[in-house]
């Protein structure tokens, strides 16, 4: 589904919120304590960054212990 469709659904659905109506997007997003989808997208994407990478960490680690034993005769 395309993004300004997206956001359009959601400016629309908190227009709906009885109290909410007279504020603009933004501060409707403020009250409900939500975020654009731009913003969620963003931290979607540094959450899938960081889980990648923590991921190579825990890899690099555990390759890092085997080839430390490699050899060793106390395996």
């Amino acid at each position: 589904m395309d993004m300004d469709l997206l956001e359009w659904v959601q400016r629309r659905a908190t227009k709906m919120i009885r109290g909410l109506e007279h504020l603009c997007y933004e501060e409707r997003m403020r009250e409900l304590g939500l975020f654009s989808l731009e913003k969620r997208r963003i931290q979607c994407n540094l959450f899938v960054a960081f889980q990648h990478n923590k991921k190579d960490e825990d890899n690099l680690f555990s390759r890092a212990r085997c080839d430390r034993t490699m050899g060793n005769g106390l395996k």
